[in-house]
């Protein structure tokens, strides 16, 4: 499956010029060790021993890999842009812009997921998914297509740039999704429950002292709202997700509107990710849990409901509240054609388009619509070229790591 990326790297690695028989014999040396990678996660530097499943997924396939890797990723992405960034606009970043981050749910659509959300140049969120859309092509035999269908995706960015006022119809893969939602409280309760981990007691009793001010503060925000609504009914951890598995979080289950319970609301709390490695975005201060409330309330064509925050133990959470369905595409199952993958494409450059400007800058949103045009019309070959070299970087790099796997299991 990677051939193609490997040829493309192995072009990229060619020296300009050869100078001689010793150096030529050298630098083939050299390219027979394993090359620096930037977007190379040595194994042994993670503890995947309370997280077993999160090792397989990444070891899957590359778009998994690559889903592992977001800060590194965007490291990588301000280095190598680093000229082209100290002029860029800074506007609303998703931060983990990729296929699998779109969901279908009971209110809507488009890219989820906002733990890495922050503000800086667009070009970070647009070479996210850039590669993301190549390994998706690579994934489903359709590499040949792949400029072609980003080609697409900058299209609706640049669209709604134009135009802030162009709204879509749901794409016809959501369509389907969303025809085969039900709702069935009971069942959902019970999966609820299922992956729900348990916890201590004493660190229960801490979570509901650390919450108080998050509780406060909803209830002051909407005064329909009564005390008993937030009354927690269980709670535990939770283990679930990609890039976020490492991250800690809970799951809690309220009492919501009435005794009823089929009328409970889950609230997911997660610990506010640390991206300050990531040295041309603006992060705020570490752990800032605001960057990702403004970030979700910014780019999400609609919001989760309950948005909020807390502090537990010196740490950070944010919170928000699940619904009953929410289906997240993948990369190898959603798409039946090249048709269904680019309308979606299409429909995630639209939805970046409007949530990189909105509110950062008004009123003068017109003028950093047009730096930001201006700034893809002199970059968008850079950038077609950067997603097929980094996506090929990227298979490289889960090669390594796969090996490196292989590796330790054997010696143990």
């Amino acid at each position: 499956m990677a051939s193609f990326f490997r040829l493309l790297l192995l072009i990229a690695c060619l020296p300009a010029v050869v100078t001689g028989t010793a150096e030529l014999a050298a630098q083939e040396q050299s390219q027979a060790e394993i090359p620096e990678n930037p977007l190379y996660v040595d194994p042994a530097t993670r503890d995947f021993s309370a997280n077993p499943d999160l090792l397989d997924r990444i070891l899957s396939s590359p778009h998994g890999y690559f889903r592992f890797i977001n800060i590194p990723f965007s490291q990588e992405v301000c280095r190598r842009f680093s000229e082209e960034l100290s002029g860029a606009p800074s506007l609303n970043l998703h931060g983990d812009a990729h296929i699998e981050q779109y969901a279908i749910t009971d209110i809507g659509r488009g890219l989820t997921d906002f733990d890495d959300s922050s503000t800086g140049p667009g070009i970070i969120d647009l070479l996210r998914f850039g590669v993301s859309l190549h390994l998706t092509c690579e994934a489903l035999g359709w590499q040949d297509s792949a400029d072609e269908i980003y080609a697409k995706f900058l299209n609706g960015y640049t669209s709604v740039l134009n135009d802030p006022k162009i709204e879509l119809e749901e794409p016809k893969v959501a369509r389907e999704i969303r025809a085969k939602f039900t709702i069935n409280r009971e069942g959902y309760f019970k999966w609820v429950r299922s992956i729900m981990q348990p916890m201590p007691e004493g660190e229960r009793d801490s979570l509901i002292t650390a919450i108080r001010p998050y509780i406060e503060t909803k209830l002051a925000e909407d005064p329909s709202l009564k005390e008993e609504y937030f009354q927690i009914e269980g709670c535990g951890y939770l283990h679930m997700g990609i890039g976020s598995a490492l991250d800690k979080k809970f799951l809690v289950r309220i009492r919501g509107k009435s005794d009823d319970p089929m009328d409970d609301v889950v609230l997911e709390f997660k610990e506010v990710r640390d991206i300050s490695g990531i040295p041309c975005i603006n992060d705020g201060r570490e752990g800032d849990p605001f960057r990702i409330l403004l970030g979700q309330t910014r780019i999400a064509y609609q919001p989760f409901l309950h948005l909020g925050y807390f502090r537990l133990q010196d740490t950070n959470f944010w919170v928000h509240s699940w619904v009953d369905n929410y289906k997240e595409l993948k990369v190898e199952k959603s798409f039946k054609s090249q048709e269904d993958l680019t309308e979606i494409v299409y429909d995630i450059g639209v939805q970046l388009g409007k949530g990189h400007i909105k509110h950062i800058a008004a009123p003068l949103d017109l003028q950093l619509r047009r730096a930001q045009l201006r700034l893809l019309a002199s970059h968008s070959d850079d950038l077609i070229t950067a997603c097929r070299t980094l996506a090929a970087e990227t298979v490289d790099a889960w090669e390594k790591f796969s090996a490196s796997v292989d590796k330790t299991a054997m010696k143990n």
